[in-house]
């Protein structure tokens, strides 16, 4: 009980008279102060404060005495007036919310981009990023870490709460044994990866809000970053995240639990690719691999999704980009 009233808003002082009040009834204020352990100050001030929260009522002189208000109903006033007090607080941070946003179109430009320096300090600000997201993460992962190799609690809560999360690794990354089981708890937690070769740099992006991009891409790494708000560069780093993502290679987890690049193609797709890249028709293309023209639709899409192809002729470049032709 005594947790709950702290919480709803009571000092000490007021929780142990009120409770007093409740468990041995009604009293004169010397009478209360004896029982409470308090000066006579300090109970005419727990009180009053009691009053306040309309959890006690006086009787009249000169009988004076404190009474408690039953609890089920001094509480349940108690615990709505908070709410309503929270509610303003809400409303008055979304004011300010409105405001900053307003600010951001006339920022300074050296208030677009923030320097954070040392490692705890790096590792604070990519939780910041994530927290930041409402809707989607955007990570390039590659060693070296600003934390340790382990699974990111934060971007379960974050999943939990409705974030998505997109993330290309680093080959570099998955070949440490502990950020691949890290990347598997991830995928199964709902992470959209990818893996390419080599990155060209690391990176954490909150939406269209807010990125984190290392200073060196070397081992101090994780010593200095730059926090870019909403501006150019921000855009820019934008499509540099989207234009790996369509160049990586989707990855699942394996039947070992770990994953798995799923860059492989059977024979046959890589023969209807070269079909298709030497300029055959879908009619023809099915007519010489045996097949019905709605197979080779089916085929060409699927093969599309697997390289993010937005058009055929992207994905003739993609297969010829990832070793198929």
């Amino acid at each position: 009980m005594s947790t709950v009233l702290q919480a709803a808003g009571l000092s000490a002082a007021e929780e142990t008279t009120y409770l007093s009040l409740v468990r041995q009834g009604g009293a004169p204020l010397p009478q209360l102060a004896d029982r409470v352990g308090l000066t006579a100050a300090g109970v005419r001030r727990a009180v009053a404060g009691l009053q306040r929260k309309g959890l006690v009522h006086r009787t009249p002189p000169p009988h004076e005495r404190v009474v408690p208000v039953p609890p089920d109903l001094a509480v349940e006033q108690l615990v709505r007036r908070r709410m309503e007090e929270l509610e303003r607080t809400r409303e008055a941070a979304h004011q300010l919310a409105d405001e900053a946003q307003h600010l951001v179109a006339n920022r300074r430009t050296e208030e677009l981009i923030e320097i954070v320096s040392g490692r705890a300090a790096v590792g604070r600000a990519f939780d910041r990023i994530q927290r930041t997201a409402r809707r989607e993460m955007r990570v390039l992962v590659a060693p070296p870490y600003a934390k340790p190799t382990e699974v990111n609690r934060t971007q379960l809560d974050r999943e939990a709460a409705g974030v998505s999360y997109r993330a290309v690794y680093d080959a570099a990354a998955l070949a440490d044994r502990d950020m691949a089981a890290a990347a598997a708890t991830h995928l199964r937690a709902g992470e959209q990866a990818r893996l390419i070769d080599v990155l060209p740099t690391k990176l954490a992006i909150a939406d269209q809000e807010l990125a984190l991009l290392p200073l060196a891409y070397a081992t101090a790494a994780h010593d200095a970053a730059l926090l870019v708000h909403p501006c150019g560069l921000l855009d820019a780093l934008i499509a540099l995240f989207e234009t790996v993502w369509t160049l990586a290679t989707p990855l699942s987890l394996a039947d070992a639990d770990t994953p798995r690049a799923d860059s492989a193609i059977s024979g046959s797709d890589r023969q209807l690719l070269s079909l298709l890249v030497a300029g055959l028709t879908d009619e023809a293309a099915a007519a010489r691999l045996g097949v019905s023209r709605r197979t080779v639709v089916r085929r060409v899409q699927h093969l599309m999704e697997l390289t993010n192809a937005r058009s055929r002729l992207q994905l003739g470049w993609q297969a010829r980009e990832r070793g198929w032709l």
